[in-house]
């Protein structure tokens, strides 16, 4: 028996589109057995683990595969990202590959698509991340100063139709607007330095038009605004990330006090997991 834990993920943060992520303190657990059960052939987490089989050519097992699920998906909370991880994972330890958590990182890209939430969840804190000949990474902490405020909804918002609103090409000022805001925020997460990332918390590549397509989104970027926290689209949405000054108290009572008027949306207050994706 394999048991695989991996945490939710956070990934764009603002203006770091397509290239930055953040694991959080919020965990689906995955339970692997060798055993013979029907698991369905487009379940993520199967494709996954047989994706490693086929890649180093090894025979393909058997297994059952148990979720205690506690990342909703299609939420922009990197749901998708734990069960790739989690197959892998399982896989290297079924197969006795032991292969590095670089090489996982590797095969979960090949299968997403994309790192931006893959390799956070595997390594755990604040990810920055390219693809070229392979994936080039590098991990942040981040202070202990911030903490994250999760608003999710009781409505799901597909990844094909965020991505379909988001221009297919941008101003070249829109780029260095965008590529300068993001090295700073980085920064900003890693510093606990709430002034700089207030200053810097802005884009205009993605946010702009998926917002459009979050019920609500207006009501909490005023209710930010008002009370020293910075919002931002979780993911591709439609979950809203809240960054706060940990001892910033007042937005947490505030948005006690709207999510009695808006019932569609619940509150998690977070904080960074920086260890990532564990395996017993």
């Amino acid at each position: 028996m394999v048991i695989v834990k991996v945490p939710a993920t956070t990934a764009n943060i603002g203006p770091g589109y397509d290239s930055m992520g953040m694991a959080l303190n919020l965990y689906n657990t995955f339970t692997f057995k060798r055993e013979r059960k029907n698991v369905e052939d487009d379940n993520l987490i199967l494709k996954s683990f047989n994706y490693f089989y086929d890649y180093f050519n090894l025979d393909l097992e058997e297994i059952s595969i148990d979720v205690d699920e506690n990342v909703p998906r299609s939420r922009g909370l990197g749901s998708s990202a734990t069960c790739i991880v989690a197959g892998l994972m399982a896989a290297n330890k079924f197969s006795g590959k032991n292969i590095s958590k670089e090489e996982i990182l590797k095969l979960a890209t090949n299968i997403e698509g994309h790192p931006d939430n893959v390799a956070p969840a595997i390594y755990g804190g604040l990810i920055t991340s390219v693809v070229n000949d392979r994936v080039y990474f590098s991990k942040d902490s981040v202070s202990d100063n911030l903490s994250f405020i999760l608003l999710i909804p009781n409505f799901e918002l597909s990844t094909e139709l965020a991505r379909q609103v988001v221009p297919k090409e941008v101003s070249i000022e829109d780029c260095v607007f965008n590529i300068a805001r993001a090295s700073l925020v980085s920064k900003a997460l890693s510093k606990g330095d709430f002034n700089l990332l207030k200053g810097v918390n802005e884009d205009r590549i993605h946010e702009p038009y998926r917002r459009k397509l979050i019920e609500d989104f207006d009501e909490f970027e005023k209710l930010a605004k008002n009370n020293n926290a910075i919002i931002n689209i979780s993911g591709a949405g439609p979950s809203i990330l809240i960054t706060k000054e940990k001892n910033n108290k007042k937005i947490n009572i505030e948005i006690d006090k709207k999510l009695q008027e808006l019932v569609n949306w619940k509150a998690l207050e977070l904080l960074v997991d920086d260890f990532g994706a564990v395996e017993n």
